[in-house]
């Protein structure tokens, strides 16, 4: 029960603070049509991007990159986009590290090191995409809509279960003390 002698429970609270957090994240961040810090999200775009090159820069491919573009030299044609740059999965992650009742020291640790194995996930969700569909285009769909986004999807909450394991407790205050 969330609610309990009139005030909210642990669990409530944090509630309450996700669904605040999480649509504050994206409306500032991450959507390009009103979001005061576009920019950043456009920064993760161009790192994708980047790593990605970098990657496949390292082997020999059927394949052309120039700039977020990818041609397959058998027609198919890509282009990593901001919805591709893992952000969301991101932001979510954030949103519930930031709502935890617990002390701001291992939610800044959780936050960073979280951020960098989204960002190493993400990556290899697109360069793995990249190579599977250099045999089979047909499966783009498959692999990009639910396999590589129901993957990136469950790292946050991965992440987020580990945060909330080790992560010490905020002591309530609203519970009698017995001595």
């Amino acid at each position: 029960m969330y609610v309990k002698r009139g005030v909210l429970s642990p669990m409530g609270w944090f509630t309450l603070r996700y669904i605040f957090w999480a649509p504050f994240l994206f409306i500032f961040f991450y959507f390009d049509t009103f979001s005061p810090f576009v920019v950043i999200n456009q920064l993760q775009t161009d790192l994708d991007v980047f790593l990605v090159k970098l990657w496949i820069s390292c082997y020999t491919i059927p394949l052309t990159m120039i700039g977020p573009d990818l041609f397959f030299d058998h027609g198919l044609h890509l282009t990593i986009v901001h919805e591709c740059n893992g952000m969301a999965a991101f932001f979510l992650f954030f949103a519930a590290v930031l709502s935890y009742p617990t002390p701001g020291s291992p939610k800044i640790v959780y936050i960073i090191v979280g951020y960098f194995l989204i960002l190493f996930a993400n990556t290899v969700r697109l360069v793995g995409i990249t190579y599977y569909v250099i045999d089979h285009p047909e499966d783009f769909a498959l692999l990009h809509e639910v396999i590589g986004r129901y993957a990136i999807a469950t790292i946050p909450l991965i992440l987020f279960y580990f945060f909330s394991k080790h992560s010490p407790h905020r002591r309530r205050t609203d519970q009698l003390v017995i001595q």
